[in-house]
């Protein structure tokens, strides 16, 4: 009879230990399962991060290389010589221009005289002009493709990028000739694309920089901003204008909501640009920055008169 308790006993603990065993093994098994998930994990984040600083580093090196390649600056000398901009709007760069992207300071920034649309059109087919302010963070070709999606997320060249392009609503007239003419931008953390739109929430920013520069193969225009406003996906602007009444009223509505004030005066007939960009400040948000085109004298282009957008949102 001992002998056989012994043997169960014996039998008992080999079975304990197997368990133990299993368990042990089960374990070893789920530990060596979550470092491998975490280590893939780690790469793909790592991976994206790196493929965030190779994006943003080529899409600056690239509109660095496009405004030394289509920019001239003739004998300008409207240059400012203001240093740092404590609103962060300055760009890096050099007298001769600055860069198409970035932040920090720059001691002298000129206004281009020209753009080489020729050159420019014949190497990026869809460029219809040319923004620059005198920040020198915006200083972008203007692209327009068949949709609103397509340089979303590519540089003028078609690449994929994740900065995308500047680009004009298919909807309007790449000439400028529509009533108000809508044209995109990313806002990047780096501070470039239409990232220092946002400034314009502040009027000391505006008093700095009341106006833009607007390129076509017909000449420079200059942009008199008149309103800055917050808004949703959904705001007017994005219906377009459609008759004299539609435009008094996208104006009024503007200036109403505007977090700026200026004394730039619009009628009808004036030709206007809509600079949108994404606020992030909530979910959908938008900031709208507006103004009018002038020539370099101040006179509004009412050449062909009013030409309305019709064509419907599809």
């Amino acid at each position: 009879m001992s002998e056989i308790n012994n043997q169960n006993e014996l039998k008992k603990q080999t079975a304990v230990k197997r368990s133990k065993k299993k368990r042990r093994a089960r374990k070893k098994k789920i530990y060596n399962t979550i470092i491998v998930f975490l280590c893939i994990v780690l790469f793909v984040c790592l991976f994206n991060i790196g493929s965030y600083f190779w994006q943003d580093f080529s899409n600056n090196d690239f509109n660095d290389d496009l405004a030394g390649e289509f920019i001239s600056y003739g004998d300008s000398s409207d240059i400012s010589s203001d240093g740092n901009n404590s609103d962060g709007g300055s760009g890096d760069g050099s007298a001769a221009g600055g860069k198409g992207g970035g932040s920090g300071s720059k001691k002298e920034i000129k206004v281009p005289e020209s753009i080489d649309f020729v050159a420019l059109k014949e190497k990026y087919k869809d460029s219809v002009g040319w923004i620059f302010s005198k920040n020198g963070v915006i200083n972008y070709p203007i692209v327009q493709a068949k949709d609103n999606s397509y340089y979303l997320n590519r540089l003028p060249n078609g690449k994929k990028n994740i900065n995308g392009s500047i680009f004009m609503d298919y909807r309007f007239s790449s000439n400028f000739k529509s009533a108000n003419t809508i044209i995109y931008g990313h806002s990047m953390d780096n501070g470039s694309m239409f990232r220092t739109l946002l400034n314009y929430k502040k009027q000391s920013y505006y008093e700095k920089y009341p106006e833009m520069y607007i390129y076509t193969p017909n000449g420079r225009s200059k942009l008199l901003i008149f309103a800055a406003y917050e808004t949703k996906g959904d705001d007017m602007v994005y219906n377009g204008v459609l008759n004299e009444n539609g435009f008094n009223k996208f104006v009024a509505y503007a200036i109403s909501k505007s977090k700026i004030k200026t004394k730039v005066e619009v009628g009808v007939g004036d030709k206007l640009v809509s600079l949108s960009t994404c606020a992030y400040s909530s979910k959908n948000a938008r900031f709208i920055v507006v103004g009018k085109l002038v020539d370099d004298n101040g006179a509004s282009d009412k050449s062909i008169g009013a030409n309305y957008y019709l064509k419907p949102l599809s």
